[in-house]
């Protein structure tokens, strides 16, 4: 009986001592590997979403290899060059670093729609713009009217040299003011060496290249990392500007809630 007992007993001790092994493992190269973030603000809505009560939190690759190697409409989070944001120091001039002041600045989050030497464009589908454009401020943003909106936006690029666009399959969803769509209608531009353009996926307040006047791309000197994962929610304890969009260094996550990962 005693023998039966010890062949069952050591292997589910074994297991268990291997499975801390793995999970210490793990955790310990997260910690070292990749980079913590959370995020504050709306323009991220519906994937991201970080209010006042709770915001999501996670991971990203700051590497420079996951860096150069970003996929189109990955999640990035970045500083802005841009001279009306408060991250903007003395303006950006290439290959010149410390152009942000990270202590004061926070970092946004944002999806990456184009590349260094392509032309962007946008266009909307004018029929289905037509069949929603009368819509109330009420029913903006009804599960309905948003279906037919974000398939009015279609997003096209193509590379120095090419002559025709390429359109982009969009699966991820999108938060659309309906009365904005004609602004996006035969908009283009063509990115220069190291400029890259952004945006957040709720284009009705995101603060980003397109909301730009003038619109303008941000720099790869500008780009901090690749999102990896959401880990859970928590509460930013000490935000002291509750209307800026963006995440500070200065700012601590408490009262986490952790769910299970989603990856990016």
């Amino acid at each position: 009986m005693k023998n039966k007992f010890k062949m069952i007993i050591w292997p589910i001790i074994y297991l268990v001592l291997i499975l801390n092994v793995c999970i210490s493992f793990i955790l310990v190269f997260r910690s070292y590997y990749f980079r913590s973030i959370f995020v504050f603000g709306s323009s991220m809505e519906p994937t991201l979403n970080g209010t006042q009560e709770r915001v999501d939190y996670g991971i990203i690759d700051d590497h420079k290899t996951a860096i150069d190697n970003v996929k189109r409409f990955q999640i990035v989070t970045t500083y802005y060059p841009f001279p009306n944001s408060n991250d903007y120091v003395g303006g950006y001039k290439h290959g010149e670093k410390n152009v942000i002041n990270e202590e004061d600045a926070s970092y946004k989050i944002k999806r990456v729609y184009g590349f260094p030497g392509e032309t962007i464009r946008f266009e909307i589908d004018l029929e289905k713009y037509e069949s929603i454009k009368d819509c109330s401020d009420k029913e903006m943003y009804s599960e309905p009217i948003q279906e037919v909106a974000q398939k009015c936006i279609k997003i096209f690029s193509k590379k120095t040299g090419d002559l025709n666009f390429t359109e982009h399959t969009i699966k991820f969803k999108r938060k659309i003011d309906v009365h904005r769509i004609p602004s996006y209608n035969n908009f283009e531009y063509e990115l220069g060496e190291d400029e890259y353009w952004v945006m957040g996926d709720n284009y009705s307040t995101s603060s980003d290249c397109f909301s730009q006047i003038p619109k303008q791309p941000i720099y790869y000197d500008n780009i901090v990392g690749v999102l990896i994962a959401i880990e859970g929610t928590c509460k930013i304890s000490n935000n002291t500007d509750p209307g800026q969009e963006g995440t500070k260094k200065s700012y601590k996550c408490t009262e986490r809630k952790r769910h299970f990962p989603v990856f990016y």
